[in-house]
């Protein structure tokens, strides 16, 4: 605004002085032209000014829908399933337990936000700023482009699932078959998730919730199951195990039937009622030689400190 109308006085300026050298006929033309010219000068700054407040309304209506996103997010739990809540600021904001499913996410900045419980299952989450976001029980499946989304370290988001050190919740979810090789699974919750024939290689499952999880066929080759990680009553036929981390893991009623546990080390894991049938103990010794157990075929393995 300032550089149109200094550009407008200054022609106005330029005008004026030659408007003397004009006859009397040509000075009252001109003076008509002067006075045009501060009209329009007059006119423009109106309709600049307009422009401004305009601005500025639609600013504070942003800011208004973004304070009653969150407001109804955090105060009355409202469903905000498949709304487009794209281009917003929603940083730190309370969104606990709040239903996101197939938001539209895209370039909102959600850094600092509390998304503790929320299922945010299908959401478009692209370029999707989740940076000091707390994912702690949030429900991740089927997400959309989140692979572009700004994430903190140590989450992970790759097959549409988003896990990460907080602990997300994909209990049931079917993540047959996929490479999920040193992604972190920390202390998240997996009732029931189908990991079979995946590969897992390398990851990090430290106080996981697995009970009834199935990783029949996967490729767990180094896989830390770590403090406290729950394998109760999973399936684990024919799972490649060797070097595997079950130091201090419930292993309670788990079938590992076939499962291949070379060196894998179970020092101090909870063994009740595991389902033993042709599985390699650590030592190399097959369980249907032994009794049809390896409980007396663990090895201490020296490459593994207490952990």
């Amino acid at each position: 605004m300032v550089r149109i109308t200094a550009l407008m006085l200054t022609v106005l300026f330029v005008m004026l002085p030659l408007s003397g050298c004009l006859s009397n006929e040509d000075n009252e033309d001109g003076d008509g032209e002067n006075a045009d010219l501060l009209d329009a000068v007059v006119l423009l700054e109106e309709q600049i000014e307009n422009k401004d407040q305009q601005i500025a309304m639609l600013e504070g209506i942003q800011r208004d829908y973004e304070r009653d996103v969150a407001l109804m997010a955090d105060v009355f739990r409202t469903n905000l399933s498949d709304r487009v809540l794209n281009d917003l600021n929603l940083s730190g904001v309370d969104l606990t337990h709040a239903i996101l499913r197939g938001v539209n996410f895209s370039h909102t900045n959600l850094s600092g936000a509390d998304l503790t419980g929320a299922d945010l299952r299908f959401a478009i989450l692209n370029h999707t700023d989740l940076r000091g976001a707390v994912l702690t029980g949030v429900k991740t499946e089927g997400l959309v482009e989140c692979e572009t989304s700004l994430l903190s370290s140590g989450t992970f988001c790759r097959y549409g699932i988003l896990v990460s050190s907080y602990g997300v919740d994909l209990s049931g979810v079917d993540l047959s078959g996929l490479d999920l090789s040193e992604m972190n699974f920390h202390d998240g919750t997996y009732v029931g998730t189908n990991f079979s024939q995946g590969v897992l290689y390398g990851a990090y499952f430290y106080g996981a919730n697995l009970e009834n999880a199935v990783f029949d066929g996967a490729n767990l080759n180094g896989a830390y199951f770590t403090y406290g990680g729950r394998l109760t009553n999973a399936s684990l036929v024919d799972a490649n195990l060797r070097y595997t981390h079950f130091y201090k893991a419930d292993l309670t009623g788990a079938n590992l039937t076939g499962a291949d546990l070379t060196d894998a080390d179970l020092r101090q894991a909870n063994l009740n009622n595991v389902i033993w049938g042709n599985t390699i103990c650590p030592d190399g010794n097959v369980s249907d030689d032994h009794g049809g157990t390896c409980e007396d075929n663990l090895i201490e393995p020296v490459q593994y400190p207490d952990e």
